[in-house]
């Protein structure tokens, strides 16, 4: 049987993305630098770097929200994944000293929806505004087929630059240095499709709307809550410090050896902090083992801090909901590179 077709018809509307894209147009300027070009065509987005030092070392990081779309999108806290995304990518480039300079976004829909569209990016404008940081560029795809009608995707790349002087390295990190913690706020962008597996969430989302213990929002407020951006509490302090991990999945087993030589380990305390009741609910739901969960979140940890012990006291003060987690030994028996105990 012959059928008139058009892109329409096969799921993608262009006028109407034509109209989000136009309706974008002020919200991404309004995070726009003096050094972003302004460039008609579209096609790539232009920055200046005349304002930096010439040996000026670039730093690029990319990533997505995982599964944490799965949840949010189902409470209609759109807005927080855009938040998610730009923190995520921020805290991925302090580690190195890294200032952020431009981003550009991914959003993948299987039906594309504009109020959707709007929440995501004011999400993103404002995170990028937060931290001085340019929308320079991005994508808003229609892929009927490969996501279901209200599916979606986000993911973000960001650069960001640093003075090579400046630049955090694993060999500035010594025996007897202290690690300081700095509070996630809850599970970032990480270990969603575990918890979507305890609680059934594709199926069944009542217990989002469930109170746990000690807290104020629920469940799934608690677990749309976005991830906190480090940047603004810490970049004072880099002269003070010699390594910075980003605790993502993995927890603190996988993310703090990647900044410090093999020759040492870390010994976290675990009594040194309150682990979040959100995590206790998760474990206890779904009788998952401790070691698991450290393996697999940051446990109310977001990011630690390597510095002298002759720093510890500025970076406290500065820092008023950090703590001292633990510290940095000789590793002599080649065990494993973080201890928790």
């Amino acid at each position: 049987m012959n059928k008139n077709f058009d892109y329409k018809k096969s799921g993608v509307d262009l006028e109407k993305s034509d109209e989000i894209k136009s309706k974008l147009i002020e919200i991404v300027r309004s995070t726009h630098r003096d050094e972003v070009i302004n460039n008609k065509d579209g096609y790539g987005g232009l920055f200046s770097i005349r304002t930096f030092k010439k040996d000026s070392v670039l730093v690029s990081t990319t990533d997505s929200v995982g599964t944490k779309v799965k949840i949010s999108s189902r409470i209609n806290l759109h807005r927080n994944l855009g938040i998610d995304i730009v923190n995520h990518c921020v805290n991925d480039l302090i580690p190195q000293g890294a200032f952020p300079l431009y981003f550009l976004d991914y959003l993948a829909f299987g039906e594309l929806n504009e109020e959707v569209v709007m929440d995501i990016i004011e999400g993103i404008a404002d995170a990028c505004k937060k931290v001085n940081c340019s929308i320079i560029g991005g994508e808003t795809a229609t892929l009927p087929g490969v996501y279901g009608k209200k599916d979606y995707d986000v993911v973000g790349f960001m650069v960001g630059i640093v003075d090579p002087k400046k630049l955090i390295k694993p060999d500035n990190v010594k025996e007897g240095d202290i690690l300081i913690a700095l509070p996630s706020s809850g599970l970032h962008t990480n270990g969603f499709s575990l918890v979507r597996a305890i609680f059934d969430l594709d199926n069944d989302i009542n217990i989002l709307s469930q109170k746990i213990n000690g807290e104020e929002k629920n469940f799934g407020e608690l677990l749309a809550e976005p991830h906190r951006e480090y940047l603004s509490s810490i970049k004072k302090l880099f002269h003070l410090i010699s390594g910075i991990s980003h605790i993502t999945g993995g927890g603190l087993y996988k993310n703090l050896p990647r900044i410090f030589n093999g020759n040492l380990k870390a010994e976290i305390k675990k009594d040194s902090w309150e682990i979040p009741e959100i995590f206790k609910f998760i474990m206890e739901k779904g009788n998952v083992s401790i070691d698991e969960m450290f393996n697999v979140y940051n446990m109310g940890v977001g990011l630690v801090i390597i510095t002298d012990p002759s720093n510890v006291k500025k970076i406290l003060s500065e820092c008023p909901d950090s703590w001292v987690v633990g510290e940095m030994l000789i590793n002599d028996d080649k065990g494993s590179s973080v201890v928790i105990k």
